[in-house]
């Protein structure tokens, strides 16, 4: 391709066949514009259609919200959305019934909602409903990716339902991620229009300001708004037939820089037609010698446009890839109508006298006078050009991009505030938690692993910046009480307690009982002995009647005085086998519960990492074995014996009725002596025999009694102890964390756990969630780090148990936001590399020059990294708003490759009238270029910054950051930097070409 301003064969060729054509020419044009917006769907309506998320399907958080809804939901969901309802002074009857009615409502519109969470369950409403009563929520899925296009209508069909019906007073909004990408994108559909008409009208009254002339206006108008209208169609009928994906930013950002571009692009060629006629070339070959001079420039600068562009394809982030591929077709389209319908436009309406150029003034222009001294002192200019650029790029490291889609857009968008009514009523973040899914090989509905899950999560509520975690073992956000193995000691401690308190009351029982015994045992003791005395000598009873008279009136009063004893003997007895069952009852009480929590904590994984729980669980063991293997058996033995000695009292108080009935008949007649001496012996001798059994019985009684006393006293002493160490490791285990967790088998049957675990648990039980709410901006930076450190904490937490290498993946805001970061920076790195090496092979082969390219290059970026500084210290240093994540990227293709546009019409312009390098051919080649590029600059940034009259911070940002970056590279990189270095380098700048005269 020749240097710009001599003519090329092939150019010169195309511009004569289409001015001579000319009616043709136009005529098809115009008929494939209207054809392409007749024929082919607005490109409104195919954006409506798309279904590309912001993020790649491959990335991690979107691979989880599709495992987690195929889990907990019925597969069909891809991003989620909240409705919230509510009403100051509490949820009327009427209010809970919409809620009701609209969850039923939504759930049949099965062409936008997949998924809406049962709030017919009493249980479930009951747990979304706001503790003051004044609110209730449910989530509601949707087929649409969050930030894809299919998902707007999705959720705006879900908020015309929720009008149906409305309780008067009541406030009702939709919210959550996916709503706040709707927002954002409904406000930018709403600024297309706006920024269309601001563009237009700054376009208009630029030129009318520049060239001062309503027919150069409409010429330039027209042409740009036919561009206009065929990259639209032209989109729109590829992105239908899917050659490549659009959004809902595809439509602003297309209009900006195909109204720019072509304004850029008609003014070149103009601006050499205006030339060519104050020389006095006749109009029509004026037209043909314009458009074969200035077309190879237009074809460079719309190459390297279109080439950068085309490098968003490789991009991952949906916002990216869905813009620059259409931006490169309507760059080509503009280019084509550039080389094929303005020249035959220009030569009719030059033919007529409309395109006229003012008379040049007879004195030297400004911009010759610049030039002149630029080169007259290139040292100076070109560190006055550098110095601020490199003072502002200084900037450039302080940036740090905002991912909050809430800010971008209007505060007052429904889900902004329906974020500002679920804080009001409910914890922060609840419309956004993140989620965290934990896949194993195996059912996870057992102690142990319910045990490792609350571990995890004990450790992801101790991760700075969350507020709470709910699991399966935490339904509501703590850890459920009853399973609290501190709760559970504290419990045991209590019944211990009052076994204690229960056996100090009877202590006092014990003592008298004792007491009674020793009496007993004395007494049964000389029974026995005086039996035996009778027994052995019946003979010397019937040898001395007096002295058995007398003996025998002693035995009566005796033998009174035994029954007495015995019918004592015979009731304490009976209420010390009543006292020693009560105490095995009770005893046994205080054992089977030390049993029961001897055998939690030893199924506890936790309890062997905590202190407190393991001295516990070895002093219960201790307390237990004893009164298991030892006190128990002693109780049961001794309240035996006082049964067996109620009994045998009974017996004894027969016997001695029966001899004092004897005694009596045998002093009343001395002659039956002889007839009741046998019955005398014998019953003397089941006497002696009866009472030698109750001595001994009454011996084992006072023995076994005191015994009972000491153990009863030990027993009560070591309950006290025990309790009060259960007591004071509840205490120590109270706070969260600390207390352990066990839930024993037939806990899991019940119906409440039933109910939690189906939210927190899949069917199979093999996957298990937990939902985190953090306590910061759920866009926000920190969100987003620490979606990370909340998977790596639940990794780290599973180690060492049966959940040790389970999966563990988490979605959410914050998630999605951290892979956008990342997906966005590794997007940048890949753009930027191959739009540079793009750019720099369209200059090469334009230029034909490896140092003047490099030089070129090197200009444009550090032009890019200068705006970049001045934009962070404008919005994020002086109005404390941070730059838009998109804006860095975007910027850099658009002000790379534009800003290359204008360096090349200089650089190709220095090459033909500096072909030596002298200074002289630099200055009039700043001089010929100076208004056209100052206008082409100007108009260009213009179109940029119209992007400011949209209500979207991104398109504000974006506008101001491109709009001031090419206002630098038209004021700064042109003027000074260009020009002072080729008048330094000289010749030298063309290498490796030869240099040549100037013709």
């Amino acid at each position: 391709m020749s240097p710009e301003g001599r003519e090329s064969a092939s150019l010169a060729r195309l511009a004569r066949f289409v001015i001579d054509h000319a009616v043709w020419v136009i005529g098809a044009w115009l008929l494939f514009a209207a054809a392409l917006n007749v024929l082919v769907p607005q490109i409104e309506a195919v954006v409506a259609k798309d279904s590309t998320p912001f993020v790649p399907e491959s990335a991690p958080s979107l691979r989880a919200v599709k495992d987690m809804d195929t889990t907990f939901g019925n597969g069909k969901s891809r991003s989620f959305i909240v409705l919230v309802a509510a009403r100051e002074g509490g949820l009327t009857a009427a209010d809970k019934k919409y809620v009701v009615t609209l969850a039923d409502r939504l759930r049949a519109d099965t062409k936008h909602v997949t998924y809406v969470q049962d709030v017919r369950e009493p249980t479930l409403r009951a747990a979304l409903t706001s503790k003051d009563g004044e609110a209730v929520y449910f989530q509601i899925g949707l087929a649409g990716y969050t930030g894809a296009p299919t998902s707007v209508g999705q959720v705006e069909a879900v908020r015309d339902d929720a009008k149906a019906g409305k309780p008067a007073g009541l406030e009702v909004k939709v919210t959550g991620a996916s709503a706040t990408i709707t927002d954002m994108v409904v406000e930018v559909e709403s600024s297309i229009v706006k920024i269309t008409a601001v563009t237009l009208i700054l376009i208009a009254l630029i030129l009318m300001l520049i060239y001062r002339s309503v027919a150069v206006t409409a010429f330039v108008l027209g042409v740009i708004g036919l561009a206009l209208g065929v990259a639209r169609g032209a989109v729109a009928l590829l992105a239908d037939h899917h050659v490549f994906d659009a959004s809902t930013f595809t439509g602003s950002f297309l209009t900006a820089i195909v109204l720019g571009a072509t304004t850029d692009y008609a003014i070149f060629l103009i601006s050499r037609y205006h030339e060519q006629r104050r020389r006095g070339v006749e109009p029509r070959e004026a037209a043909r010698v314009a458009a074969s001079r200035v077309s190879g420039v237009i074809i460079g600068s719309a190459l390297t446009v279109v080439l950068a562009n085309a490098c968003l394809a490789l991009a991952h982030v949906g916002l990216f890839r869905t813009t620059g591929p259409a931006i490169a077709v309507s760059i080509l389209l503009a280019l084509g109508i550039s080389l094929t319908l303005t020249p035959p436009l220009l030569a009719l309406l030059g033919e007529r006298g409309l395109m006229e150029p003012r008379p040049r003034p007879a004195t030297e222009g400004v911009w010759d006078r610049w030039g002149r001294r630029v080169v007259a002192r290139p040292g100076l200019a070109l560190a006055a050009g550098l110095v601020p650029l490199v003072l502002l790029a200084a900037f450039f490291p302080l940036f740090k991009p905002s991912y909050d889609e809430r800010r971008v857009q209007p505060g007052d968008t429904e889900s902004n505030d329906g974020y500002a009514l679920m804080d009001a009523h409910y914890p922060v973040n609840e419309a956004l938690p993140d989620f965290v899914l934990v896949t194993a090989d195996h059912d996870l509905r057992n102690s142990r692993d319910l045990a490792a899950l609350e571990q995890a999560a004990a450790a992801v509520s101790r991760v700075p910046g969350v507020g709470s975690v709910r699991a399966v073992t935490r339904p509501t956000g703590t850890t459920i009480t009853e399973a609290s193995v501190g709760y559970q000691a504290g419990i045991v401690g209590g019944r211990l307690g009052q076994a204690k308190d229960q056996l100090g009351a009877g202590r006092k029982d014990s003592a008298r009982l004792v007491d009674g015994a020793g009496r007993l045992a004395d007494g049964a003791d000389r029974l026995a002995a005086g039996a035996d005395a009778a027994a052995s000598g019946a003979d010397k009873v019937l040898a001395g009647v007096r002295t058995l008279h007398g003996g025998l009136e002693q035995l009566a009063d005796g033998s009174d005085d035994a029954v007495t004893g015995s019918a004592r003997l015979r009731a304490g007895a009976r209420a010390l086998a009543d006292g020693l069952d009560s105490a095995v009852a009770q005893t046994q009480v205080a054992v089977d519960g030390l049993g029961l929590a001897h055998q939690a904590l030893t199924k506890s994984l936790t309890c062997g990492l905590d202190a407190y729980c393991k001295g516990a669980r070895d002093g219960i063991k201790q307390i237990y074995v004893g009164e298991r293997d030892q006190l128990v058996p002693g109780l049961r033995e001794a309240a035996a014996g006082a049964r067996r000695l109620a009994d045998g009292t009974a017996d004894l108080q027969s016997g001695l009725r029966q001899v004092r009935a004897g005694l009596n008949a045998a002093e009343a007649g001395a002659n039956r002596l002889r007839e009741g001496q046998q019955a005398l012996a014998s019953g003397l001798d089941g006497l002696a025999s009866g009472s030698d059994r109750v001595a001994d019985a009454g011996s084992q009684v006072a023995g076994g009694t005191r015994r009972l006393t000491g153990a009863v006293g030990r027993l009560e002493s070591g309950l006290g102890s025990a309790a009060a160490y259960l007591n004071s490791t509840a205490r120590a285990t109270s706070a969260p964390g600390l207390s352990g967790f066990y839930l024993p088998p037939s806990a899991m049957k019940d119906q409440r756990f039933a109910l939690a675990s189906g939210a927190y648990l899949s069917a199979d039980g093999r996957v298990a969630r937990m939902i985190v709410l953090g306590d910061t901006n759920a866009f926000g930076h920190r969100a987003a780090a620490r979606s990370g450190e909340i998977a790596g904490t639940v990794r780290e937490a599973f180690d060492g148990t049966a959940l040790a290498g389970s999966t563990v993946a988490i979605t959410g805001m914050a998630a999605t936001n951290a892979d956008i970061q990342e997906l966005s920076a590794d997007d940048f790195r890949l753009v930027a590399i191959v739009a540079l090496i793009a750019v720099f092979l369209v200059l090469l082969l334009l230029i034909r020059s490896l140092m003047a390219a490099l030089f070129l290059l090197g200009s444009v970026v550090l032009s890019y990294v200068a705006t970049m500084g001045l934009a962070i210290l404008v919005w994020q240093l002086v109005l404390g708003t941070p730059i838009e994540w998109t804006v860095a990227c975007i910027a850099f293709v658009l002000l790379v490759a534009v800003g290359a546009d204008y360096n090349l019409l200089l650089i190709k312009r220095m090459h033909e009238e500096a072909p030596d390098g002298s200074r002289s051919g630099i200055a009039r080649a700043v001089g010929l270029t100076g208004g056209v590029i100052t206008a082409a600059g100007v108009i260009f940034a213009a179109s940029l910054f119209a992007m400011m009259a949209g209500s979207v911070v991104t398109l504000v940002q974006l506008g101001f950051t491109v709009g001031l970056g090419l206002l630098i590279d038209t004021f700064v990189v042109r003027t000074l930097v260009v020009p002072a270095f080729a008048a330094l380098v000289g010749p030298r700048l063309w290498w490796p070409s030869r240099v040549s005269p100037a013709d």
